[in-house]
């Protein structure tokens, strides 16, 4: 994934930092949920001065371990996922219930995933947590099956964070960003 595209991505994040209802800190490739705090030091633009001596005067960037490795830059849209169900990952049903993988979808708990992928979104809140869904669903096959932006506990952190929130704003913060992962490119 392109520093850029991860940038975005952590952006829309940011939006809902600022909502105070869902946190997700970066900083070093660690990630911390809301109410947890990530003590690593974060980048900064100042220059700090050393009074030891450097061997050298050349500068070297460190290379990331595995675990910071950021995730690729695939993504299936939710109109491949609805079209693909042979494509879905194994032990995941179409006919499985959004209620089965998200919490807080109110009356959308008994709809299937494959249906929540034909939801079109709409006006005030219920629009909202419609085009929620729709990018959720996506996402969270995604996360399951490809090289995608988010793992498959931050989809689900996120989107019932979004959904707890009830605020129209948050839940298309979230599905904007899911929705620019979701269409990073499908590799399938």
């Amino acid at each position: 994934m392109t520093q850029n595209r991860k940038a975005t991505l952590l952006s829309t994040a940011g939006v809902i930092l600022a909502t105070g209802l869902f946190a997700l800190a970066v900083s070093g490739g660690a990630t911390a949920a809301a109410g947890e705090v990530d003590s690593s030091p974060s980048p900064s633009a100042s220059t700090s001065t050393s009074s030891s001596p450097s061997p050298s005067p050349s500068v070297t960037s460190p290379s990331p371990s595995p675990s910071e490795t950021p995730p690729g830059g695939e993504g299936c849209t939710p109109g491949y996922w609805k079209n693909h169900p042979s494509a879905w990952p194994t032990g995941v049903s179409p006919s499985a219930t959004v209620g089965s993988v998200f919490t807080g979808a109110g009356s959308y708990s008994g709809t299937t995933l494959l249906a929540a992928l034909s939801l079109q979104g709409g006006t005030g809140v219920t629009g909202a947590t419609e085009t929620l869904l729709r990018a959720a669903v996506a996402a969270y096959l995604n996360s399951l099956t490809v090289d995608y932006a988010y793992s498959t506990a931050e989809v689900v952190s996120m989107v019932n964070a979004a959904l707890a929130s009830g605020d129209r704003a948050t839940m298309l913060a979230v599905a904007a960003a899911l929705d620019s992962a979701n269409n990073a490119g499908c590799p399938l």
